[in-house]
């Protein structure tokens, strides 16, 4: 590894937001502070690479000095096609093409140079600052992300086309990628959370917060990453126990369990080599396969990571004097380039030992294919925008013979599909006549026409050949028949398809069908339970997944699927070897663990419990009633919520037990999903993306409503109760659930803002006194009573309200009948303690000195005796 900080990569010692190489490796690009204005820079990447070029004074270093934004570049980003994108503080983005005119160019805002770059395109729409871009993959899409709360998608070949406007957020976008096949679009913002949008209807497809609920606004970016496989997204800054980490989020499922650690400080920047790695580990002769990212730190450290790793791969300190903003690696996978607040620019250099060989661009494509079954049309996927265009297709010159498909990793030649000629159309059916006189022609089977064949299945990957079929119009002859036939449709296939000639793709898929047997019956039986309860379908039930992996104390958890099982393995701190592992015969579809149990749901629907020191059982495999939509574990206890809206809690002590069987389908509202579900105290916590919480109460038998953000009552005399509260609640359940809900619905004022009225915030205060209660917290539970207390105080008509509290934490005291139904301790605090904390507050207002003597001298009379 080598390192190098040219001096000379500088924008007159101003800030540097970003930094991007070129996708041919010849050129980077820096994006920051100007003299003035905002400065892009395009420099030679030869002097980098070459120390001879950097003392050769016929090299240049700077290619072009673009000095045309109103104010500071935060962000430059490079397309494919070679565009440099740059977006800054003065709400512009703007889009540069290298000219083919010379150096020395006159170009208003433009310094002299080798090169000349025009900007194309100034793109406005945004009203705040632009903090962040990201070219789409395999589009001509780009990304931008703002601080007016949005992500904006353009069209660079329709420039200044908007394609979607993306509003979700409620505070500043500062980060945006894509996945690596143009499926998905995630953005992280200021207001702790990071959304995944899907890229056919701009719809949100995930909101993830939890990680992000410690985080506060430290940081001037969050660019987040996509791994260059697709399975992971690891974003910028999160938390986890009070320390900053970058949170791993798998795309099966969006689960959290992972994170990057070991900053000291909040995680600015994230970027994955775009090249997929691999390495044959020492005495293994099959390569393994794994990506590689770098994590750029407020902490002015930059560390590197081998996702085949449980370490970084090398972690450099004291980088830079301030914060990493961004960072590069070359298309060679090998150089990394990182920038800061200082000014300066960080280039480290790699060899092929030390990250890998990294797949060619053939692999990587055959790859993606394999994983999401969308295959790449000539390096991307391109959306046929109108249907009509499918008939101006190209004939293929007849001359032009068909590319040899490429043999598989595993050296089985692929299936020949040229061997069967193609059959032209059948130019013969058979009509009948019905016993109730109706006339019908009997189906044939048509062959298609080769360009219209799934070439991919084979394993070869390429840009398909558009060719038309060189035959001409079939003239259909029906043969008509006066035979009467019973109508009987299936019995008329049944005959005439033998007779067909299938072709080889079709025979190929059903030999791989029926060498995997277990697959075909576990298939069509999901298929008929999904059918038969699609109509009791309330939460979407968990997909497969090939990889899963829980954290569980000491112990930390793995399940891989293939081949239709799930081998289970559990590891002790951080050994290399399990401590036990199991074979289970189905596919995983979930995994949660905790100190005292791991849970494993299997795609048959069953779900399995072991100990995770000694792997044993506590009981039998369960049997939900319908497919896993939930599943969480804390202490013993573990929750299962079912797709039909069942939600079952058990305990795993010395006897398991059921504690809690309930339904949760009266709670989900139309449109509305479930955002989170936790266990606290035994009792089961949901929350909706309807901004609506509720726990079940065990005692009570019924879920309890403790969180209405929609409702515009409950938001203002929220915001009125937190204004007058005098500090922020203690962390809670009932907090955690309530912020998360209050990110949901937004900050905006309630519509229609309801009057004035401190009935409505008593009896909030009201229920968040009783929520706390339910929920058994009690640090919560005091500050709400004293939240209670403080707006009696300063409201007039209410002191009888304020007399029910004060005799409730006193007590009767005469009558030993009513002092038998009266508790002495609520939460297991003593009352009289609690009543004398109350009397504290009561007796700094003068106005209620009356009422503070009264219940003093009581106290102190009851405590006496």
């Amino acid at each position: 590894m080598k390192l190098l900080k040219p001096n000379w990569v500088t924008h007159d010692e101003f800030p540097i937001f970003s930094v991007d190489i070129h996708p041919d490796g010849k050129r980077f690009a820096t994006g920051g502070q100007g003299g003035d204005s905002g400065r892009v820079v395009i420099w030679n990447m030869q002097p980098i690479i070459d120390e001879s070029a950097e003392i050769n004074q016929n090299v240049p270093r700077m290619l072009c000095q673009l000095d045309n934004h109103l104010a500071c570049v935060n962000c430059v980003r490079w397309s494919s096609g070679g565009l440099l994108a740059s977006g800054g503080d003065d709400k512009l983005i703007m889009i540069w093409r290298l000219s083919g005119g010379s150096g020395g160019s006159s170009i208003f805002g433009s310094k002299a140079g080798v090169e000349t770059w025009r900007c194309i395109a100034t793109l406005r729409s945004h009203e705040g600052d632009v903090l962040d871009l990201a070219w789409a993959p395999h589009s001509p899409w780009l990304a931008s992300a703002s601080v007016d709360n949005s992500v904006i998608i353009w069209d660079a070949s329709k420039f200044p086309a908007v394609v979607a406007v993306l509003k979700g957020h409620t505070g500043l976008v500062k980060g945006v990628t894509w996945d690596p096949v143009g499926k998905y679009l995630a953005s992280q913002s200021d207001d702790k959370t990071l959304r995944v949008w899907r890229t056919t209807d701009w719809a949100e497809e995930a909101l993830i917060s939890e990680p992000f609920e410690e985080c506060g606004g430290t940081t001037h970016v969050l660019r987040l990453s996509w791994s260059p496989d697709g399975q992971y997204l690891v974003s910028a800054h999160a938390m986890n126990g009070g320390g900053p980490t970058a949170q791993i989020i798998e795309r099966d499922g969006w689960t959290q369990d992972k994170d990057f650690v070991g900053h000291r400080k909040a995680v600015t920047c994230v970027r994955f080599n775009g090249n997929i790695l691999q390495k044959k580990p020492p005495g293994s002769t099959k390569p393994q396969q794994y990506c590689c990212v770098a994590i750029g730190s407020r902490d002015r450290s930059l560390s590197v990571w081998l996702t085949s790793l449980k370490r970084p791969l090398v972690v450099v300190h004291e980088l830079f004097t301030h914060s990493v903003l961004d960072a590069s690696w070359s298309p060679c996978g090998l150089r990394l380039a990182a920038c800061s607040w200082d000014g300066s620019v960080v280039f480290i250099e790699f060899t092929q030992q030390e990250l890998g060989q990294p797949l060619d661009h053939t692999e990587q494509s055959t790859l993606h294919e394999r994983m999401y079954g969308k295959p790449l049309v000539q390096g991307g996927c391109m959306v046929m925008e109108a249907p009509e265009l499918l008939n101006l297709k190209p004939p293929a010159p007849p001359s032009q013979p068909c590319p040899p498909r490429p043999v598989p990793a595993n050296n089985t030649p692929p299936p020949s599909i040229t061997s069967t000629p193609a059959k032209g159309p059948i130019n013969k059916q058979i009509e009948t006549r019905t016993s109730d006189g109706r006339r019908r022609i009997t189906p044939m089977f048509i062959p298609p026409p080769p360009d219209t064949m799934d070439t991919s299945i084979g394993g070869g990957v390429g840009p398909p050949t558009f060719t038309s079929t060189s035959q001409t119009k079939s003239s259909i002859i029906i043969e008509k028949r006066d035979d009467v036939v019973t109508p009987n449709v299936s019995s008329a296939l049944n005959a005439t398809l033998p007779a067909t000639p299938v072709p080889t793709l079709t025979l190929k898929r059903r030999e791989q069908t029926a060498s995997k047997p277990h697959h075909s019956t576990l298939s069509k039986r999901l298929k008929l339970v999904a059918e038969r309860s699609a109509n009791h379908i309330v939460f979407p039930a968990i997909k497969p997944s090939s990889s899963l992996s829980q954290q569980a104390g000491h112990y930390a958890v793995t399940v891989t699927s293939s081949q239709g099982l799930a081998h289970l393995q559990v590891f002790r701190g951080t050994d290399s070897e399990p401590i036990w592992e199991l074979y289970l015969g189905y596919n995983a579809v979930a995994l949660a663990a905790s100190p005292a149990v791991i849970v494993l749901a299997l795609e048959d629907g069953s779900i399995h419990t072991f100990h995770p020191a000694k792997g044993s059982r506590p009981a039998p495999p369960l049997a939900p009633p319908a497919p896993l939509a939930k599943l969480y574990a804390i202490g013993n206890m573990v929750m299962v919520i079912s797709s039909c809206g069942a939600v079952r809690v058990w305990e795993f002590g010395p006897s398991p037990r059921l504690i809690v069987s309930t339904s949760a389908v009266h709670l989900v509202s139309p449109g509305a999903s479930l955002l989170s579900c936790t266990i606290h105290n035994g009792m089961p916590h949901l929350s909706f993306t309807n901004a609506r919480a509720y726990i079940y109460h065990k005692e009570m038998g019924t879920w309890l409503l403790i969180g209405d953000n929609q409702d515009p009552v409950w938001r203002w005399s929220s915001q009125v109760a937190s204004s007058t509260s005098g500090g922020r609640a203690p962390r809670g359940p009932l907090s955690s659930l309530q912020e998360a809900l209050q990110r949901t619905a937004g900050s905006a004022p309630p519509h229609p803002r309801p009057p004035h009225s401190a009935p409505s915030v008593v009896a909030y205060l009201e229920q968040q006194l009783l929520a706390s209660k339910a929920l058994g917290s009690s640090q919560e539970y005091v500050h709400w009573l004293m939240a209670l207390v403080s707006f009696l105080l300063t409201q007039d008509g209410l002191e009888k309200r304020l007399r029910i509290i004060l005799d409730d934490l006193l007590g009767p005291s005469h009558g030993s009948a009513a002092k038998s139904a009266w508790e002495p301790t609520m939460l297991g605090m003593n009352k009289h303690k609690l009543l004398s904390d109350v009397l504290a507050v009561v007796g700094g207002h003068l106005r209620w000195q009356r009422l503070y003597l009264e219940y003093a001298e009581q106290l102190a009379a009851m405590k006496q005796t």
